[in-house]
């Protein structure tokens, strides 16, 4: 009899204590609830489950049953009376005979040795799996222990010196959890006796997919402990317990549909398109570029591939991405997409251009989820809007009139973990590079990118670090069997054979040779197959620049004087945020007024730059006044100073542009907001162009042959900083200088190949072969940190001694100067309050990150009444202030002043303004 079973005295969840409603869930009953979650997602994503069953050789059948029954003992840890423990109160109510002590050990590694040590030889006896005690069958349950015991972000702890099992499990829990095992497997596991000889097989084929198995542990644990789904049932001590077959079939299955329903986790239906409805979400123009038409038309094959396209700037690539990723979806091999950009910027222009315009319901017969991804994404104005009255919590949720669609949209929003999971997301290709490092919940973000088209923009936007990670997402992704788009203006040969050979590898097929030097040019690579397409450019981008030079910052603030005076507008892009300041400030100085001059950096507060309220940011001031639907009377004679964050991904479009010196393949970049669309002479959008053959002025040193080895670094010091490779630096200007011409396409190849090719190191003078040779050392050590940091696919979801899985120790970018996140408070009225005065997320929008050269650590405050406010802000932070800085501005001679200490320990003063940002006075 049910009432029999010891495994009714165990707690599985529970509230906190005092906390009012049912105070805790039965163990053995949120086991089911999280099993059921998996059956049920398996049953309904039907290509997943036969992909998984076909990859290890066995039935559908039979690996559901043994996920399902696996996922039914992730908990096997809380057997331990040290867990139990944890709640005195409810250790002593259930279970008054054992003792209770100090907890030590997680569950999730007490669960996997508990089944290893125990539970195993049950199984063997009982024939649970078909299989043989040999050494092969351990390994592949021992395997799939793993997967499920680490359901909390990282696989159980192993070692040489495995617990004591009877310093945490008295008698009475063993026979508790075999009891709970034995009944479990009576229904989960129909199919008994018999042998199962290819246990060595499947253990090899498990080993690689065990990192997504493991990832959908995960998603049914979190989903199967979400109280609002599986309410909390204890058993009254008078009444016999519903046995576990009973709530299984009554309770546990029904509740897990209704979960991933309401959440919206099951598959949705494809909307197909023709090809004239496809080109109707286009942005004008809406005839089709070259590539976009070979987006929609190349036949596609049913094995996962690899596709990159590289055209210029305004070619489509976005829209032709979008194209294929539709195709794809539609014809079963992919279940949604995630588009990654470089920066949080673009990330944002990005979720507007797809959501906002509403391009995201043209996937599918249901409205999709779709989610915006980066580290400040829950602050963004355009989520903010869908997520009001939103809870910031896992799984706890006020849910009093709210649409589906925001229940489903906050679920998945609430946590970047979860954003991968969403049929449609944006967001930085950092998220996607946390799938592949040894951080915690790793796992779920490479499940949720499993059927998914990856979509990767800038993709040379990449340093040397990133790349590596870029390399093994690419194998990961390929050998789940998902496809990926890479998008780039300005692409090396090698970078490319780089990526299809990570790619490749992933199939488990040869690289192919890619020879083709064309440009624009789709390359396609699957199994066994590739293709290089070179395509024609739509003569609306096809276009020539001239090359211009500046050697001075008077002659640079003459220029954007004289385009003002003339009613158009300009830009000067610096390569620094301090250098953007100074620019910002001489324009000041000479006269043009703060209604026609902006300054758009990255040393904003997250709160000016994207808005807050009615009040329109920074990012958005940027694309209504240049953006491509702005007008002649919004763009005349305004002048803006930008840092690097406007050159990817940003449609902006000026009509005169200043760039620092930068390598080659950024100004191709920066070069592509320089009227990148078809206007007239007056700035409104034409059919015809009228505004003459662009022109960019580029500010730096005079050129010479035989350049001294401080040839940039004197004139310029922030850009010798940040570009520290200064033989490239000298290569772009020789090629610009040689031609007086930037052509697109004719000479794309030409200039990125003799800045970045085989053949280029030759050419670099000898006053910098020491710099070059450094940064070729840095860039090898940064890709040996990369391919540490990464998981192995080979090795399976197993502990490698991280301890913990941590972003901080595996970050998805290894900067060369730290940064710490800053948050802006102001000191008035007698109290400390958030720089942005918002209703939520006020101390969020208040914060920005800066380099610790700048800023590093606090000074303590001489008055003891602010001191203590400080003190009591910290205590209110989502984090109490463990994560961030906090600079205390007061408000001196008309303007906000704070003081802190940089990397070196000095005093540094900084000042602050919603127009300048944050800079060192």
């Amino acid at each position: 009899m049910a009432a029999d079973r010891t495994y009714w005295k165990y707690w599985g969840k529970a509230r906190k204590e005092g906390e009012a409603g049912t105070p805790y869930h039965l163990l053995p009953y949120h086991s089911l609830d999280v099993a059921a979650v998996g059956k049920v997602y398996l049953e309904r994503h039907k290509a997943l489950c036969a992909d998984w069953a076909k990859r290890l050789q066995i039935t559908e059948k039979t690996f559901t049953d043994w996920f399902v029954f696996f996922l039914s003992q992730h908990d096997l840890g809380k057997f331990s009376y040290r867990f139990q423990g944890l709640r005195a109160d409810l250790g002593r109510t259930l279970n008054n005979e054992q003792p209770l002590d100090g907890y030590n050990i997680r569950h999730d590694t007490l669960g996997y040795y508990l089944w290893i040590e125990k539970i195993w030889t049950l199984a063997i006896e009982q024939t649970w799996f078909c299989s043989s005690a040999d050494r092969a069958g351990r390994r592949l349950f021992d395997a799939w222990a793993k997967i499920v015991t680490g359901h909390h972000g990282q696989p159980p702890k192993t070692s040489d010196q495995p617990p004591w099992l009877n310093e945490h499990f008295t008698e009475r829990d063993v026979s508790a959890a075999i009891q709970f095992a034995t009944d479990c497997a009576e229904f989960m596991l129909p199919n008994r006796g018999g042998n199962l000889s290819n246990s060595r097989v499947i253990h090899e084929r498990l080993t690689p997919l065990s990192w997504w198995l493991a990832g959908l542990a995960v998603l049914c644990d979190w989903l199967g402990s979400n109280e609002e789904y599986f309410k909390y049932r204890i058993k009254p001590h008078t009444d016999e317990p519903l046995p576990l077959r009973d709530y299984w079939g009554q309770f546990a299955l029904p509740q897990a549909e209704h979960a991933l329903k309401d959440i919206g986790l099951l598959p949705h239906r494809p909307r197909p398109q023709t090809l004239p409805e496809l080109f109707e979400y286009l942005k004008p123009p809406a005839q089709p570029t070259p590539l976009q038409e070979a987006a929609a038309g190349i036949p596609l094959a049913s094995a996962p591939q690899l596709y990159i396209l590289e055209d210029v700037t305004g070619a489509g690539k976005t829209e032709a991405a979008l194209m294929l990723a539709h195709r794809l979806i539609t014809g079963g091999t992919a279940d949604g997409f995630y588009f990654g950009l470089p920066t949080m910027a673009t990330s944002n222009a990005m979720f507007r251009r797809i959501v906002g315009k509403g391009l995201d319901g043209k996937f599918f017969q249901e409205k999709p989820n779709r989610v915006l991804a980066h580290s400040a994404s829950r602050l963004e104005p355009v989520l903010e809007a869908l997520l009001s009255g939103g809870k910031d919590s896992d799984t706890d949720y006020n849910r009093d009139d709210e649409s589906a669609g925001n229940q489903r949209f906050k679920w998945f929003s609430d946590s970047r973990k979860k954003a991968l999971l969403a049929d449609i997301g944006v967001g930085t290709v950092d998220q996607a590079l946390l799938a592949v490092l040894y951080t915690r919940h790793q796992s779920l973000r490479l499940f949720g990118l499993a059927r998914k088209v990856l979509i990767v923009d800038e993709v040379h936007a990449a340093d040397a670090y990133m790349l590596k990670l870029m390399e093994v997402l690419l194998t990961f992704h390929a050998a789940a069997g998902g496809s990926a788009i890479l998008l780039s203006a300005t692409l090396p040969h090698i970078t490319r054979e780089k990526l299809a050979s990570a790619y490749c590898q992933g199939l488990g097929c040869a690289t192919p040779a890619l020879h083709s030097n064309q440009y624009p040019l789709l390359t396609r690579i699957g199994p066994n197959q590739s293709d290089e397409i070179s395509l024609d450019t739509r003569p609306e981008v096809a276009r020539s620049v001239d090359i211009n030079w500046l050697h001075s910052v008077d002659d640079a603030i003459a220029v954007l004087l004289a385009a003002k005076a003339e009613n158009r507008c300009a830009c000067w892009i610096r390569n620094t945020v301090d250098d953007a300041i100074a620019a910002f400030d001489l324009l000041q100085k000479a006269g043009i007024s703060d209604d026609d001059l902006i300054l758009f950096h990255a040393r904003f507060a997250l709160g000016d730059r994207v808005g807050t309220g009615n009040r329109i940011g920074i990012e958005g001031q940027v694309l209504k006044i240049f953006g491509p639907d702005s007008t002649a009377f919004q763009r005349r004679g305004k002048i803006a100073v930008f840092s690097q964050v406007i050159e990817s991904s940003v449609d902006c479009d000026l009509d005169v542009m200043i760039s620092d010196l930068a390598p080659v393949d950024l100004l191709i970049q920066r070069a592509g907001r320089l009227c990148r669309h078809v206007r007239d002479a007056a700035g409104d959008r034409a059919e015809i162009s009228g505004r003459g053959t662009p022109k960019l002025w580029l500010f730096g040193p005079e050129f010479t042959d035989a350049p001294e080895s401080n040839w940039i670094g004197v004139p310029m010091p922030g850009t010798a900083a940040v570009y520290p490779d200064h033989g490239r630096l000298w290569l772009t200007a020789k090629l610009l200088r040689e031609s007086g011409k930037l052509v697109m396409p004719d000479n794309a190849r030409t200039l990125i190949e003799g800045v970045y090719g085989k053949d280029a190191d030759a050419s670099i003078p000898t006053a910098f072969q020491g710099k070059t040779n450094k940064v070729e050392g840095d860039k090898s050590a940064k890709q040996a940190v990369a391919s540490a940091n990464a998981i192995k696919l080979e090795k399976g979801y197993e502990d490698e001694g991280f301890d913990p899985w941590d972003d901080a120790l595996t970050p998805t970018r290894l900067e060369d100067q730290p940064s710490v996140t800053l948050r802006l408070a102001r000191w008035e009225d007698g109290k400390v309050k958030p720089w942005i005065p918002a209703e939520k997320f006020a101390w969020e929008l208040s914060q920005l990150s800066v380099r610790v050269s700048l800023f590093a650590e606090e000074m303590a405050e001489g008055d003891p009444a602010l001191q203590e406010e400080v003190e009591r802000c910290r205590e209110g932070m989502p984090d109490k202030g463990k994560w961030s800085k906090l600079l205390v501005l007061r408000l001196e001679n008309q303007a906000w002043i704070g003081q802190g200490k940089n990397k070196s320990g000095e005093t540094v003063t900084l000042s602050y303004n919603p127009r300048m940002g944050l800079r060192r006075v």
